[in-house]
């Protein structure tokens, strides 16, 4: 039977944690009536990862990269074979929590005016985690670079990149609700596949980090039924960071995706001027967490 959705997840030496959120997948309840696949690109993994997918390969489709080929092209490759109408970019390090998958397709397809949802994501903790938010912008770029974005207020005038959780002092309440906002973290994107092929996918110049937000912008600007939804009915536990190879890597690449943002889509003379916000923002955090990976960003941005 053809599958109605595809569940795409990328594997970087995280073998147990792939299997467990495999496992996740599996105990949702609502999927026993959804003809479903899953597709795992693993890419280079140097950990048991392959040996132990290879273990359940009659429960999953397994592609594997000779190199790492970072997030975004590992994605559009999953996507180039599946067969649903509908599919699941699903982080690795994730576990899905009741039915969040089948909850957030019922959703999805009962709201065709919608392009992309996303579940809630949970810390280990259960405490909620961020998750997507408001295109960047040089008014937002400028208060997130000098936590601007900090003050009480300053979120509800300027709508932020990233937005706070309740556990911030302000006990912001933006991921307390359904609601409608410019982008979703890759962790848990639900989306059509129809709408994905129409903008081509993700931006392969994009290794990791940046490029949810770049691919949400380019199907704003591609289409007429752009709504993008952040559900907290849905529930996954996202541990984050999994993939990461140094400290420097996450930082580095969040910096690097705003950069590539603006060079693609935002006028010229826009570009240096957010180079010089972003160069002020690691020098901040470098004096406040007296840490020499922000001056190493520095260096290189």
């Amino acid at each position: 039977m053809k599958p109605i959705l595809s569940i795409i997840i990328v594997s970087y030496n995280t073998a147990k944690l792939t299997l467990d959120c495999i496992k996740s997948i599996f105990l949702d309840k609502g999927l026993k009536e959804i003809p479903f696949e899953i597709i795992i690109v693993d890419n280079n993994s140097h950990d048991e990862s392959v040996r132990e997918l290879k273990k359940i390969k009659n429960k999953i489709t397994l592609i594997e990269n000779k190199d790492n080929t970072g997030f975004g092209k590992a994605n559009n490759q999953g996507v180039k074979i599946a067969k649903g109408n509908y599919i699941l970019l699903l982080n690795s390090d994730t576990i899905i929590l009741h039915s969040a998958i089948s909850q957030s397709l019922d959703w999805l397809c009962s709201h065709p005016e919608s392009s992309i949802c996303t579940a809630q994501l949970l810390n280990k903790d259960k405490t909620i985690q961020a998750s997507g938010g408001f295109f960047p912008n040089l008014i937002n770029v400028f208060t997130w670079c000098l936590s601007l974005d900090d003050l009480p207020l300053i979120n509800k005038i300027i709508k932020p990149i990233h937005p706070h959780t309740p556990a911030f002092y302000t006990k912001d309440k933006f991921y307390l609700s359904d609601h409608r906002q410019d982008w979703v973290t890759g962790a848990f994107l639900l989306t059509r596949k129809n709408l994905f092929d129409k903008v081509g996918g993700f931006d392969e110049s994009y290794f990791m980090y940046g490029e949810e937000v770049e691919l949400c912008y380019r199907i704003e600007k591609n289409t007429n039924n752009n709504q993008v939804w952040y559900l907290i009915g849905p529930q996954i536990t996202h541990l984050g960071g999994a993939s990461a190879t140094s400290r420097l890597d996450p930082i580095l690449n969040e910096y690097h995706g705003i950069i590539s943002f603006f060079k693609k889509h935002k006028p010229k003379w826009q570009y240096p001027i957010v180079k010089l916000f972003l160069k002020i923002n690691a020098l901040i955090r470098a004096i406040i967490h007296l840490s020499p990976i922000y001056l190493q960003a520095c260096s290189k941005i």
